[in-house]
């Protein structure tokens, strides 16, 4: 007798087991993804990989943190919106600094506050014509980035001439801007290139 309830009971069991593996619901084989989204330009040209959806700002439409590999090996993090690309900070207040007065050159010296935790950092520069059109009619979007594993660093006695500040170069009063001494710091950027000039707006992601 004992070993019927027993029979019964594993039989129960069974096809409960079975039940409920019948019930989850099941991706459509269409909708299955087996990669990184990633972002692209208008032409279809893959600019990166997600990194994440940015929801820092919940009043800010949805734009992602996207990995953008870059010549000479290691990848940066750029912020990407369908109609503009950009760092994840934003140059202003002294932060993209030039020891030119109209910001030539391919050097310049970014005070990041609190670097990405990628090989390489970056700064993207924008040209606009005024800046409240920064986000969406800058004419040009320049890249900027460090050395691969950059040390936090301070430019010591050296006189800045300029700065970049609302999508234009901005000249500093005579004698020039030289940074307070504090282990702040920064990082010695290079220009790469202008991301415009390389992806057709607007940008989407899938």
């Amino acid at each position: 007798m004992r070993s019927v309830s027993a029979l019964v009971i594993l039989s129960l069991l069974a096809l409960s087991t079975f039940a409920q593996q019948q019930a989850r619901p099941t991706t459509p084989p269409g909708l299955q993804r087996c990669c990184t989204p990633k972002a692209y330009d208008a032409t279809g040209k893959v600019i990166g990989d997600l990194i994440r959806w940015d929801d820092r700002f919940a009043s800010i439409p949805l734009q992602a943190i996207v990995r953008y590999p870059i010549k000479g090996g290691g990848d940066v993090a750029l912020l990407v919106a369908p109609e503009s690309i950009s760092g994840l900070q934003t140059p202003g207040g002294s932060v993209a600094l030039f020891t030119t007065a109209d910001c030539s050159g391919n050097t310049m010296f970014t005070q990041l506050g609190w670097p990405p935790l990628m090989k390489r950092y970056a700064m993207v520069l924008p040209v606009a014509p005024s800046a409240g059109l920064v986000g969406y009619a800058a004419t040009n979007a320049w890249l900027w980035a460090t050395d691969p594993l950059p040390v936090r660093v301070h430019p010591g006695a050296t006189v800045f001439l300029a700065q970049w500040d609302g999508g234009a170069c901005v000249p500093y009063p005579a004698p020039g801007y030289t940074v307070a001494p504090s282990p702040f710091g920064g990082f010695w950027m290079k220009r790469v290139e202008d991301l415009y000039a390389k992806y057709k707006r607007p940008y989407y992601a899938e």
